[in-house]
């Protein structure tokens, strides 16, 4: 596979190599998984889709950490998800049908890989003048980047910047619909197998523990337990590469501001909207499904999110 880069998101050279030597696969590992894995697509009654590119099922192998079964059962969570949480999957242009979020937070993942292959994902909080809509249209942008990401990406994980030095913390955490965040995350993790590396919270305040605490209530235990509270700017640099940073966060990159104002630029484009609304659509048809009990098993997954297994 050559990776292309696009306008959001650059490659190393050696990125395919590296990823694929860490998971123990080479190309006619691939070539063979890939096959199965459309072969078992075929046979899902219930699937409302049957064709999927196959970068999108390559991506979801390494994002399984190159377990073929595993990427069966993501994907399988994935069109459920699309079904029974079709709010975060009704809106697909962010220009034209979201809410403006910039008002209360910027945010972007960066174009360069780290010499990990992780990207590097940075949220700054502007206001806490934060409403249930806000964060909705929040949760669902971050589904339309996964859903880019799996058309075009071949990154490890991310890392995640989480800025919080410019808002009251204690105002901030009662402004956050928690429930949905816990679903999001779920649709994030359990649909997308997103794998989170470390999480790095910004802020001087004294009540930053509460702000955690809330992060831990929609998150894993393994993840939180990659929840690091950092006093300034410059300890970021300690765990994250320069290169991989916006200029106003001592980085090489685009700012902040161009980086988000790029996200919602590309994601808009009619080609993109036109995919996202494409794959919305690959949906579960639950008359069809061989196991009676899987719905139940899925639907608990937001409100006992703790449950979830995450790399």
């Amino acid at each position: 596979m050559k990776l292309e880069d696009t306008p959001l998101l650059k490659f190393r050279p050696d990125t395919v190599v590296e990823v694929r030597k860490e998971l123990n696969l080479d190309q006619d590992d691939i070539d063979r998984m890939l096959q199965t894995f459309e072969d078992w697509i075929a046979k899902q009654n219930h699937f409302t889709r049957k064709e999927f590119d196959r970068h999108f099922l390559e991506t979801s192998i390494v994002h399984a950490k190159g377990s073929l079964e595993k990427a069966k059962r993501t994907l399988d969570k994935l069109c459920t998800l699309k079904t029974l949480l079709p709010t975060f999957f009704s809106k697909c242009d962010v220009k034209n049908e979201f809410t403006d979020i910039s008002v209360c937070i910027l945010h972007a993942t960066m174009p360069v890989l780290t010499n990990t292959n992780y990207r590097v994902y940075v949220a700054k909080i502007t206001s806490t003048h934060v409403d249930s809509q806000i964060v909705l249209d929040y949760c669902r942008f971050i589904i339309l980047k996964s859903e880019y990401f799996k058309r075009y990406d071949y990154a490890f994980g991310s890392i995640c910047v989480v800025d919080c030095r410019d808002v009251n913390i204690l105002n901030l955490v009662t402004k956050i619909n928690v429930m949905d965040l816990r679903s999001a995350l779920a649709v994030l993790i359990e649909g997308y197998a997103l794998r989170i590396k470390a999480i790095y919270v910004v802020s001087t305040s004294k009540a930053i523990d509460a702000f955690v605490t809330l992060l831990k209530q929609v998150v894993s235990h393994k993840v939180s337990d990659r929840i690091y509270v950092l006093k300034t700017v410059e300890a970021i640099h300690e765990h994250i590469p320069r290169e991989a940073l916006p200029k106003d966060y001592g980085g090489d990159q685009m700012t902040l501001k161009e980086a988000d104002e790029n996200w919602k630029r590309v994601l808009s484009e009619k080609e993109n909207v036109s995919y996202f609304r494409s794959m919305f659509a690959a949906r579960t048809n639950e008359n069809y499904r061989l196991t009676a009990a899987y719905n139940d098993e899925v639907l608990g997954m937001p409100g006992s999110f703790r449950t979830l297994n995450v790399d």
